[in-house]
């Protein structure tokens, strides 16, 4: 029977607490043969892992908004400013404003509470199927009704036709002004939404209609990716977009909790509420208090790798993530759902019942699966992401396994 945990009276010793002071490995293990492949986590590059650890005894509190700031700063918030600044020239906007979050869920808020601050609460906010669940929590948050999710095409992108004709419908309806939330990574098939011809239908609608737009996007996942894949990435280079959220510690390999919200400048300016004990600054932030070592760690990895060490690290992974979808169709045990060119493959497993692992198998390789609609019927689904902890040998293991149990499955029935 469940003891439920008590406060001690009585502090434990440090040598009883030690097997606590130690986590166990939870992305490789060489005993079972197993690797953690369903999410886009790691651990962390051994020079973030250093950096962080010598900051956390610096224990620096980082609070407001340092990227419009142009006074002398101290190092981390110094740091901080300079890795706002770093994202914003890879994203086509030098003079963005944003901080350093808890990671792409407050990121997603941001955006939602900056556009409904902009436009009012009576906007419409249009997303996709395949959103994130943090636009969701961030429209209730902000006391959003009026929110409409629209169909993803067999791209597994937004449907821009259905978008266009909810903004007509919208508009007959009353409603002036949107929100409009577009992922540069879906996290369960990796994929992207067309922001440039999303761009150019808001520009179209803002100068033919005098309509408002807000439109936000979740690179939480893609942000670290696909910029170092494609040249001309620069999400801001579209006149339309304000606010984007990105997560180093997935793709930038350093420790949780490191997000990053960026918006056009003074933008977060909406949202200022004055600290009473801090005369000067204005918390222009979902979390106030936030830890210095993360902004740190991230300036620190981005000055480390630059353009060509993501490029450089990001093709290692995808040609292990080619080796192993490869060797799956091989023995017809897969049809991929959705496949990119990233490090990340949507597959469905044609060689079992069903396509369902067993609780054994999902638990063992960390892997979730859900259902997608694939050449029109359901489909039960994994997403399996590459990430440096990953290797040639972790993936044959996990080939290994599918084919027994595929054998297994043939005999039964």
């Amino acid at each position: 029977m469940y003891k439920r945990m008590k406060f001690l009276e009585e502090g434990r010793t440090k040598e009883k607490l030690t097997p606590y002071m130690n986590p166990p490995k939870n992305y490789i293990n060489s005993e079972e043969k197993s690797v953690f492949l369903g999410y886009p986590q790691t651990i962390p590059h051994p020079i973030a892992l250093e950096t962080y650890k010598n900051y956390l005894e610096y224990n620096e509190n980082h609070v407001g908004v340092f990227s419009n700031v142009f006074t002398q700063l101290d190092q981390t918030r110094k740091m901080e400013k300079e890795l706002i600044e770093m994202l914003g020239d890879l994203y086509g906007d030098d003079t963005v404003d944003g901080y350093v979050t808890s990671g792409g869920t407050e990121g997603n808020i941001m955006g939602t509470w900056i556009g409904k601050e902009l436009l009012g609460k009576d906007c419409c906010v249009i997303k996709s199927y395949l959103t994130h669940q943090s636009i969701d929590k961030a429209c209730c948050l902000c006391s959003l009704s009026n929110v409409i999710t629209i169909s993803y095409t067999d791209e597994y992108v937004m449907d821009l036709a259905e978008l266009e004709s909810i903004i007509k419908s919208q508009i007959n309806l009353g409603v002036k002004s949107f929100i409009i939330v577009a992922t540069m990574g879906y996290t369960m098939t990796g994929s992207k939404d067309n922001i440039e011809k999303i761009d150019m239908l808001i520009q179209h609608y803002e100068m033919e209609n005098s309509i408002k737009f807000y439109f936000h996007i979740d690179a939480a996942i893609g942000g670290l990716v696909f910029p170092f894949l494609h040249e001309n990435e620069g999400i801001f280079k579209y006149k339309s977009v304000k606010s984007l959220t990105v997560d180093p510690h997935k793709m930038g390999y350093v420790p949780f909790s490191a997000g990053i919200f960026i918006c056009r400048k003074s933008l977060q300016e909406s949202i200022a509420i004055p600290i009473k004990y801090a005369k000067t600054v204005y918390d222009k932030t979902l979390i106030s208090s936030r830890n210095g070592a993360a902004a740190a760690t991230c300036w620190v990895m981005f000055q480390y790798l630059g353009k060509e060490g993501f490029k450089r690290e990001l093709n290692k992974l995808i040609i292990l993530k080619e080796y192993l979808v490869k060797k799956l169709l091989s023995k017809n045990l897969i049809e991929v759902i959705s496949d990119q060119g990233t490090n990340m493959v949507c597959i469905h497993f044609n060689c079992i019942h069903d396509g369902i692992l067993s609780d054994q198998l999902e638990k063992k390789y960390i892997l979730d699966g859900f259902i997608l609609k694939y050449r029109g019927q359901d489909y039960y689904c994994y997403k399996i992401y590459i990430m440096p902890h990953v290797t040639k040998e972790s993936l044959d293991y996990f080939i290994e396994d599918i084919v027994r149990i595929s054998q297994v499955n043939r005999k039964d029935n």
